[in-house]
């Protein structure tokens, strides 16, 4: 059932009844709506009236219908926001790439979440769970800019599940491990390798900290260096340098070329982008169980509490916005474990010690059982 409520020329506004309830049928500029009201006629009558009167005061928020630009048209402008509001974005570089080999041709509001199902399904054939988490995260945030831009009304992918990615035991270098890192470092063909490595042992800063430092950032009468391309405002940093890490800045400073601390071989105005090879060779070659860079941070901050300094400290060396990020880096080494357990031993009275039997209940290990169930043990 239609009742129109006014015509005039080709408009026309009216209420309409389906399948059991009242529905509205009204024109804002060229775009026709129709509104689902409820099972009363007159509540219909009323929201069309509401409605009548909101297009005719221009406050019914419509949107002009969009231009939607397909994903290679769309990826130069995101491109451009990257390079100037992301330190990472030489290394989304090869993100974007592979994005755009699969969504190549389609209109950014033609994109599904079953699209981005099928890309993660065709990429795990070939990388990592955290690989493709990296790359569908770039797509969401691309999708998220394009909202903000006015270019999409909705992020059609918004609510797509990153991947369970496996997460590796963090591992804390040896002084003997570093040794073998270092001279690993020395048989790869990167001569670089070997001072970002020794900079992130003895200043924790992240890679790309590393990468991107000026010799405007590093004073050598204060030895100091300063971290401005931090990962927030919060890692924005003064680090003094001890020996080690002054000595290396220092024969690095005798062969400098350009502003970057590590230049770009090929051409000294830019930095280097990456060395993920370079450093994977040298843990092979070192034959240490597998190690990631961050790692060498993780190795930083252990060391110091270990020797003794506050997590306060620490945590404005590492350029952490809260304490509760530094703890988890505050990791306690095998060795300290074992001391800790030791402590234990005091329990021996007598050449007793306390014990739980099967049963759980607590009696006394004599001294001559206690020897056969550290031999058993030993065995």
């Amino acid at each position: 059932m239609r009742t129109c409520l006014k015509k005039g020329g080709e408009l026309e506004v009216a209420i309409f009844h389906k399948h059991g309830n009242w529905y509205v049928d009204y024109y804002a500029g060229t775009r026709r709506i129709r509104e689902k009201v409820g099972p009363r006629k007159s509540e219909a009558e009323k929201a069309l009236a509401v409605r009548e009167a909101e297009v005719a005061q221009g406050r019914f928020n419509l949107q002009p219908k969009r231009n939607v630009p397909r994903f290679e048209e769309f990826l130069p402008r995101y491109r451009e926001y990257g390079r100037a509001n992301k330190r990472s974005h030489r290394i989304e570089a090869f993100r974007l790439e592979t994005l755009n080999r699969f969504f190549s041709g389609k209109r950014l509001s033609e994109i599904t979440a079953w699209d981005v199902e099928r890309f993660k399904a065709e990429r795990l054939n070939k990388v990592k769970p955290a690989t493709v988490n990296r790359e569908v995260s770039n797509l969401k945030h691309m999708l998220n800019l394009a909202v903000r831009w006015g270019v999409l009304e909705t992020n059609p992918v918004r609510g797509v599940k990153l991947l369970r990615e496996e997460k590796l035991p963090d591992r804390i270098l040896s002084r003997v491990e570093e040794e073998r890192l270092l001279a690993a470092c020395d048989r790869t063909r990167a001569p670089h390798l070997k001072p970002i490595v020794i900079l992130a042992l003895h200043t924790g800063m992240r890679k790309g900290e590393i990468l991107s430092l000026e010799w405007s950032q590093v004073d050598f009468d204060r030895s100091t260096v300063r971290v401005d391309r931090a990962k927030s405002k919060y890692g924005e940093r003064t680090i003094p340098l001890n020996q080690t890490a002054y000595e290396t800045f220092y024969r690095l400073s005798q062969g400098r070329r350009g502003s970057y601390v590590f230049p770009y071989p090929r051409d000294p105005a830019k930095p280097i982008e990456d060395h993920k090879m370079a450093f994977w060779r040298a843990v092979q070659l070192s034959g240490i169980p597998h190690i990631r860079f961050h790692d060498l941070r993780h190795t930083f901050a252990t060391r110091l509490v270990r020797a003794g300094a506050d997590l306060i400290t620490v945590q404005q060396l590492l350029g952490h916005s809260t304490i509760r990020m530094t703890a988890r880096y505050a990791h306690s080494l095998w060795e300290d474990k074992e001391a800790a357990v030791k402590l234990l031993e005091g329990a021996a009275v007598s050449g007793t010690r306390h014990y739980l039997d099967t049963a759980g209940v607590s009696g006394v290990l004599p001294a001559e059982v206690k020897s056969v169930r550290i031999q058993a043990v030993g065995a």
